[in-house]
Order: C-alpha cells, then sequence, then structure tokens
C-alpha cells in the first residue's frame, strides 16, 4: 500500500499514534506487574520483620516477667513468621536469589526458636515465679529448716544471701550462702537438719549451675546465644531487604527508560511525518499557485508527479483537463470567427461587384 493521499497519511498517523500508545500501555503494565510483585514482597518481607519485632517483645517479655503466655504468643508469632517466609522463598527465586539465602534465613529461625525453648526450659527448672522450681523446692526446704535449726540468725542470713543471689547473680553472694550453710551442717545436731541443710545447698547449687547455663549477663550462657541468634535472624532481614531496594530501582528505571523510549520514538516518528506532509501540502499549494499565475499568460499543463499527494494529482488531471479543453474551444472559436471573417469578406466583395454591376447598365429610352 502506497501512503500517496491524504487519507492514507493521515491513516499512517493514526496509526503511529495507536501503536505507539498501545505499546507504552502494554510495557507499563508489564512493568507495573513486576513493579506490583517487587513491591508486595518487598511489603512481606516488611511483615517479616514485623514478625520478627513482635517474637523480640515477646522474648523480652518473657525474661522480665516469667510469664509463660508470653512464650505462647512467641510460638504464634514464630508460626505465622514461618507462614510469611514460606510464601516469600518462590519470590525470592523467581528474582534470582540463591537458594541458601532462604535456606539459611529458615534455619535461623528454627535454632532461634529452638535456642527460646531451651531458654523456657531451663527457666522453667529454675523457676517461673518463687513458688515453682528450683526456687520452689528451695523456699520449701528453707521453711522445713526454720524450725529445727538452732540458729534462726544465721539461717536467716543465708536466705538473704540465696535471696541476693537470685536477684544479681554475683559470686559474692553465692560465696556468703556456702560458708554459712556449710557452717550450719557442721554445727547440726541431727541427722534429718544435716539432711536438709545438705539437701539445701545441693539445691542452691543446681540452682547456680542453672542461672550460669542461662547466663549471669544477657550476652552470656544460653541467653547470649539467643540473643545473637535473634541478631542474626534480624541481620539477613535487612540482608535481603538491602537487596531488593536495588531491584526495585532497577525496575523503576527501566519503567522510565521504555516509556521515555516509545514516547520519544513515537513522537519523532510523528513530527517527521508531518513535516513531511507539511512540506507536500506547501510544495503542492505552491505548484497550483504558480499553475493559476501562468495560465493568465499561457497555457502550460501542471506536472502531476510534483504534487505528492493522489488528491492533488487527481485535481492536476482536471486542472490539466481544462486547460486542454479551454484551448481547444478558443482555438474552435479563433477558427469559426475566422472562417466568419473571411464568409463577412466574401460577402462585402460580393456587395461591391453587384452595385458596380447596377451602376454601368445604361437607362432604358422612352419611345
Amino acid at each position: 500500500m502506497k501512503f500517496d493521499s491524504i487519507k492514507s497519511r493521515l491513516l499512517l498517523m493514526l496509526l503511529i499514534c495507536v501503536l505507539g500508545m498501545s505499546l507504552l500501555v502494554i510495557s507499563q503494565h508489564f512493568f507495573t506487574q513486576k513493579l506490583v510483585s517487587l513491591h508486595q514482597q518487598r511489603e512481606l518481607l516488611l511483615r517479616l520483620g514485623q514478625d520478627l519485632l513482635q517474637m523480640r517483645r515477646h522474648e523480652k517479655d518473657f525474661l522480665l516477667r516469667h510469664e509463660i503466655d508470653y512464650y505462647h504468643r512467641f510460638t504464634r508469632r514464630a508460626d505465622i513468621f514461618n507462614q510469611h517466609l514460606a510464601r516469600f522463598v518462590p519470590m525470592m527465586k523467581e528474582h534470582g536469589y540463591p537458594d541458601d539465602l532462604a535456606g539459611q534465613l529458615a534455619q535461623s529461625m528454627f535454632d532461634y526458636q529452638r535456642l527460646f525453648s531451651q531458654v523456657i526450659q531451663l527457666q522453667s527448672e529454675i523457676g517461673l515465679t518463687k513458688t515453682l522450681g528450683l526456687k520452689g523446692e528451695l523456699s520449701k526446704v528453707e521453711q522445713q529448716l526454720a524450725p529445727i535449726v538452732a540458729s534462726d540468725k544465721a539461717l536467716a542470713e543465708a536466705r538473704v544471701a540465696a535471696r541476693e543471689y537470685m536477684l544479681f547473680n554475683d559470686s559474692e553472694s553465692s560465696t556468703r550462702f556456702y560458708r554459712i550453710a556449710e557452717t550450719l551442717a557442721l554445727q547440726s545436731d541431727t541427722d534429718n537438719e544435716k539432711v536438709l541443710l545438705n539437701n539445701y545447698i545441693q539445691l542452691f547449687t543446681r540452682l547456680t549451675n542453672a542461672t550460669r547455663d542461662m547466663g549471669i549477663t544477657h550476652n552470656k550462657g544460653l541467653r547470649g546465644q539467643f540473643r545473637q541468634q535473634a541478631h542474626d535472624v534480624e541481620a539477613q532481614l535487612e540482608h535481603v531487604d538491602t537487596a531488593f531496594q536495588p531491584l526495585i530501582n532497577k525496575q523503576t528505571d527501566q519503567v522510565r527508560l521504555y516509556s521515555l523510549s516509545i514516547a520519544l520514538f513515537t513522537s519523532v516518528v510523528l513530527i517527521l511525518l508531518l513535516i513531511k506532509s507539511f512540506a507536500t501540502f506547501h510544495s503542492a499549494f505552491a505548484n497550483f499557485v504558480m499553475f493559476f499565475y501562468r495560465c493568465k499568460r499561457q497555457y502550460q499543463r501542471i506536472d502531476p508527479k510534483q504534487l505528492g499527494f493522489a488528491e492533488f494529482k487527481s485535481l492536476a488531471e482536471l486542472a490539466n483537463e481544462m486547460v486542454e479543453s479551454r484551448r481547444d474551444m478558443e482555438m474552435q472559436l479563433a477558427e469559426t470567427q475566422a472562417a466568419l471573417r473571411r464568409q463577412y469578406r466574401v460577402n462585402q466583395q460580393n456587395d461591391e461587384s453587384h452595385h458596380r454591376e447596377s451602376n454601368e447598365i445604361p437607362p432604358v429610352r422612352k419611345q
């Protein structure tokens, strides 16, 4: 199909506009879907971070208050975290993230839960309240010793040392307790008193060992391992989040690049086509103006090949036909006028000769 007519040129411009807009819409839809997917993954990653933050809060609440309800909340939040992580893993694979990254995150989360379960078990062994665990057993033995120990003051000092150790976890309180309790055991008068004192010392020893295993400070023992594991999970989530941001920026830049490229290409093609069409229009009109200007002086045909558009070529052919027709008419009129002039001269000559003949006839004489 030759686009040599105004109609076809307009259809071509319309086709270019529709094609450019279609490509722009398709590219926008394609990249928007990618961006939506990435933002959904980012949102899911933020949910993972929020889940982990809630787990850390429940962890700290349990370590502070020793209420088992916080463990149940921690477990429920951990299940939600694992569900979100299970949804997040396929998205990571979709965008080319290493499989071991998701595996490491899942393993770190599993170790975090396992260590917290161990903290719960060890704290339950120590005693969630004063009446449970080793603390409760220690209190019961102290109650049994109170009526049979001869030195109430020494037993009271031992109890104070034990309580101070439970509060501050310092070695000085532990040493003072052992000194007082062993002195009471050596001074005991009955076997029952000695057995209770030995049991008292053994329970305190188990309590100190459990406390040491739990961690004298927040960064030691099982609590230190547990906190470090929580920090590892946080660091891995931050690593994934940091890796996601460049991917989102890259997709955003691609959307901007493709959109601008399509819009620029479409605009350039339309501008070039409009410039060419304008030049063709201008040339065609100029040729028509010159044609009519010359027609005032002489009959001259217009060249249809110089007009560009088919509509103008058709008008040029009609104009040429009009010129030829008028030329033929004028030639016929000139021939007719020439014939009339000749006929007029002939008639005039005939009249003159007839008049001369009439003048030459002699007059008739009367008889």
